[in-house]
């Protein structure tokens, strides 16, 4: 039988205790990372799914899903006979696609998340990968693919991080909305995974994978926010409209292109300010 995913965990962070130069900080990250990688594989990922759930969603019921059950789950109303583990999952069940969903995905979800943690939380995979391949639980293959595939997500997930809080830092300062529009009611809103179609000079243009072709925008946005944003890219977003202007009401995580496949709408009941 193959090592399980929760022994090469515990053999790398034992072999890191052991090492003379290893810093308290780099331990309590290298947990971190190991608990943010886990969470996401029990709950998030199709690891743990019910072989009887044959049913299609779409991303977003998907996402949302998760989301309540894992609310539910904190809340004590969910019970498990056999409660998800990695104590028996094979260790060569992960794949570099699991990898480049945790950190181009998952790690963008988290509220707290920045630039810097996902750094750490890809060098620490980097570091454990290295580990496995050393000790032969990991084929030179499949090591350089994993390798290759964290290399290659790193930069568009911190570029993601940084966006993510530059924009929320200018919705919070309201700077985005223009002094004829304040105070004015929204005629309607949009909500929901919204795809970057266009980036303009001072302006950002927004599409839902349902219909492409209706482009919303132009939302004024400065150039340092824009520089860091890529077409294709997703943003987790609530749109109000007022005299054909756009604005954002609300925002949350963006994610890379490379990684977030499905950018939907979400059905809004009426909504006033």
């Amino acid at each position: 039988m193959s090592i399980t995913l929760q022994e090469t965990f515990d053999r790398f962070l034992l072999d890191l205790q052991n090492q003379e130069n290893a810093s308290p900080e780099v331990i309590r990250q290298s947990e971190q990372t190991f608990h943010l990688f886990s969470e996401y594989l029990i709950y998030y990922s199709d690891l743990y799914q019910s072989e009887a759930a044959d049913e299609e969603f779409t991303a977003q019921e998907w996402e949302e899903s998760l989301d309540s059950f894992v609310t539910q789950l904190m809340q004590g109303e969910q019970q498990h006979e056999h409660p998800p583990s990695l104590e028996e999952l094979p260790f060569d069940r992960i794949t570099g696609e699991y990898l480049r969903d945790f950190i181009g995905w998952h790690l963008l979800r988290e509220p707290t998340i920045n630039s810097l943690i996902v750094q750490a939380c890809a060098e620490t995979l980097l570091k454990w990968l290295a580990f496995t391949y050393k000790q032969h639980w990991l084929t030179k293959e499949g090591f350089e693919s994993s390798e290759s595939i964290i290399r290659d997500t790193l930069p568009d997930a911190k570029r993601a991080a940084v966006a993510a809080h530059l924009l929320l830092y200018h919705i919070r300062l309201g700077v985005g909305i223009s002094p004829r529009l304040r105070g004015k009611r929204f005629q309607s809103f949009k909500e929901g995974h919204a795809r970057i179609a266009q980036i303009k000079p001072s302006e950002l243009w927004l599409s839902f994978d349902s219909d492409p072709s209706d482009l919303i925008g132009p939302i004024s946005l400065p150039e340092t926010i824009l520089q860091q944003l890529r077409a294709g890219d997703v943003i987790d977003i609530e749109l109000g409209q007022r005299d054909k202007t756009w604005n954002i009401v609300d925002i949350g995580p963006v994610y890379p292109a490379a990684v977030y496949v499905a950018a939907e709408e979400m059905a809004l009941p009426d909504k006033r300010l």
